[in-house]
């Protein structure tokens, strides 16, 4: 990487709602940087940022995607990210390590869902943004009101930097309101052209006193002034350029790579990374000569090749051959091969400076989200914050002597998408899946059958019920056995008592003259524990307070398991007779939707035994809160998005344990009891 330097790169996400068009827009790039020389398309799957099967065949984005290139002898880190909320855990990736996110809307469209979510992201990491309105040749649709909405959505920051020539199918290209010449132009559009654009140097200058005092004695200011003073109110989120195109027809495109290349931020224009040495912060100082700092931020697993890491440079230099500290762990790794990416393809590198982006191979204990550094500067920087994966699916290995394959596989693709996690429940008996969505599990499935080899099947997820008691009762545990040679013998007399919701468990210890000895009493707890974990409906019992008031025991035949056996039967000889009822698991649930939807979706959750706690206004959309039961959850992610057209997200956490009607628990009941029969 001779003669580059920090300032020269610029590194940027394209980000937006599903649909937008971000793969063909950088598609359009590389091919207008030369790198490719043909169009490439998502529909018709040669693209060179959608290369993984499962994008081919579903035609949409599911990873990201890095690219490079050169132009105006400035070094583009390209980084195409998916738009759709299942996959949303890429974005958050992306966004943790470039320095500008173009934000890609449909002209049609307008400000959707995924254009909000992304750029609250992109806004939280105070990155500065451009904004490309694409699909511009759509026919009906209304350029200026797109404009507006934006402008409504994110502020008067965002200002047009183009006119766009034509619209719909006419369009045919945008007039540059920095440079351009309004006497090219027709007669229609010649006045507008030359008010604009006196509009557009007047909001630049208004960034800078010293400007501004120019402009009000008449003195002449320079275009090398003025760019300065654009490019910082850029680089600080003062001013959010928009500008207009039609990948597919590479309209546009030219004139936002030169855009990005001259008024994109580079890594030396943000505020320093901040890292933690022990408790002190560090200034991570984007500087080649400075101790080296690097972050993972993406890992693929290819088949015959391994994992790959990819890595964003904050700081120093990395060549093969360097042995770097993975700070988070404080073990070492050694970096052989350094590779630049582009799409599917890999070119072997002879280092890597602060600011670019690369991958690295064969590290053994590295993962996303680590820092690797040198030796001497162990700072472990920011992690990714994903978003929480709520929707599950419980999956079973087509046969056993796939269950070790599965389990490796799972694990493998959890470090490769973190968003994605696993467990067995051992009380369900149960491997659950967790994702961001029903389509998200479906590629984690399609991904363990194609990459590891191994099908599984899918079931609803098990609900943890629970069982409590109404009222009081007593019981008797009698375990006698005596047939030759030593014999078993404990008896045991218990009182239940039902606890406040949340109570749990308490045992206590009533026994007076020695009915039953000292050391057999925790035998008894332990029994009636056991008995516990499997209700007489089938549930595991909680919120009881058992009380052991008397028993008899033998000076031979007496045994702790004796004991156990009797605690346990006392126990489920008390709990019938205490009027016994089923709980089950109720999440809070927050729903965000535009108002249109509201009543369909509030409709929904009724019908799902939810009940409102409330309404609130979340900017322009409504928050809805609810109390539901986990088990009318089962894939309501897929509900929502269809019912608000996929504007609608929804997070839920649980809250607390809830009766089960009446009429619903019998049924519950009896499914239980069979499972149980099942599992004998």
């Amino acid at each position: 990487m001779k003669g580059l330097s920090v300032d020269k790169i610029r590194n940027f996400a394209f980000i937006g709602h599903g649909g937008a068009g971000k793969t063909s827009l950088g598609e359009a790039l590389l091919y207008k940087a030369g790198v490719t020389n043909r169009l490439g398309s998502v529909d018709q799957g040669n693209s060179m940022l959608d290369f993984s099967s499962e994008e081919q065949r579903r035609k949409v984005s599911i990873n990201l995607a890095v690219s490079y290139f050169e132009w105006n002898k400035k070094w583009m880190n390209m980084v195409d990210t998916p738009g759709y909320l299942d996959f949303a855990g890429e974005v958050y990736a992306a966004l943790r390590v470039v320095d500008n996110a173009v934000v890609v809307v449909d002209a049609a469209s307008g400000v959707e869902v995924g254009t909000e979510k992304y750029w609250e992201a992109a806004n939280k990491r105070s990155l500065p943004r451009i904004i490309f309105i694409n699909k511009c040749k759509t026919p009906d649709i209304n350029l200026d009101q797109v404009v507006s909405e934006l402008k409504e959505t994110f502020g008067n920051e965002v200002v047009p930097f183009q006119i766009p020539i034509g619209s719909g199918p006419d369009f045919k290209g945008v007039f540059d309101l920095l440079n351009g010449d309004p006497s090219e132009l027709p007669d229609e559009l010649r006045d507008e052209a030359e008010a604009r654009m006196e509009e557009l140097k007047e909001s630049v200058i208004e960034l800078s006193e010293e400007l501004m005092e120019k402009y009000f004695e008449g003195e002449e200011i320079s275009k090398e002034e003025f760019n300065s003073t654009l490019r910082q109110g850029i680089v600080s989120g003062n001013i959010i350029p928009v500008l207009f195109g039609e990948a597919k027809d590479l309209i546009g495109v030219e004139e936002l790579l030169n855009f990005i290349a001259e008024f994109g931020a580079s890594p030396a224009d943000l505020r320093p990374e901040i890292g933690k040495k022990g408790d002190e912060e560090v200034e991570i100082i984007a500087d080649p000569d400075s101790s080296m700092v690097a972050f993972v931020f993406k890992t693929f697993s290819e088949l015959h090749v391994g994992e790959l890491y990819f890595i964003r440079m904050f700081s120093g230099k990395l060549e093969p051959g360097t042995e770097v500290l993975n700070a988070n762990l404080g073990r070492t790794e050694k970096v052989n091969q350094i590779y630049l990416i582009r799409g599917r393809e890999r070119k072997e590198t002879d280092g890597l400076i602060a600011g670019m982006i690369g991958a690295l191979v064969k590290l053994k204990e590295t993962k996303t989200g680590h820092t690797l550094t040198s030796k001497d500067f162990p700072v472990v920087l920011e992690g990714i914050e994903f978003p929480e994966p709520l929707t599950s699916v419980a999956i079973i290995p087509k046969s056993r002597e796939d269950e070790e394959k599965v389990s490796e596989g799972l694990a493998k693709l959890h470090d490769e998408d973190p968003t994605f996690v696993f467990k067995y429940d051992t009380e369900l008996h149960q491997t659950l899946i967790y994702g961001l969505g029903e389509q998200h599990l479906d590629v984690i499935i399609s991904k363990l059958r194609d990459k590891f080899n191994v099908s599984v099947d899918t079931a609803k997820p098990k609900i943890p019920y629970r069982e409590t008691i109404r009222k009081p009762s007593q019981g008797m545990g009698r375990f006698v056995k005596q047939t030759g040679g030593r014999g078993q013998y404990g008896v045991c007399y218990i009182k239940i008592e039902p606890l406040p919701r949340g109570g749990g468990f308490e045992f206590e210890d009533q026994i007076f003259g020695g009915a039953i000895p000292k050391s057999y009493i925790p035998s008894v707890e332990l029994g009636v524990k056991k008995a516990m974990e499997k209700g007489v409906l089938g549930a595991k019992v909680v919120d009881v307070k058992v009380i052991l008031y008397d028993g008899k025991y033998h000076p031979v035949d007496s045994s702790n398991f004796a004991f156990e056996v009797a605690g346990s039967l006392a126990f489920k000889d008390a709990e019938g007779k205490a009027d016994p009822y089923l709980l089950e698991p109720v999440y809070e649930v927050e729903v965000v939707v535009p108002d249109e939807y509201m009543g369909d979706v509030i409709g929904d959750l009724n019908a799902r035994r939810g009940r409102i706690l409330g309404m609130e206004a979340a900017g322009k959309m409504q928050k809805i809160k609810a109390h539901v039961p986990l088990a009318e959850l089962y894939k309501y992610s897929s509900t929502l998005r269809s019912i608000t057209k996929g504007r609608g997200v929804f997070t839920m956490r649980f809250s607390h344990y809830d009766e089960v009607p009446r009429e619903i628990a019998q049924k519950i009941v009896e499914e239980l009891t069979k499972r149980d029969e099942e599992e004998k």
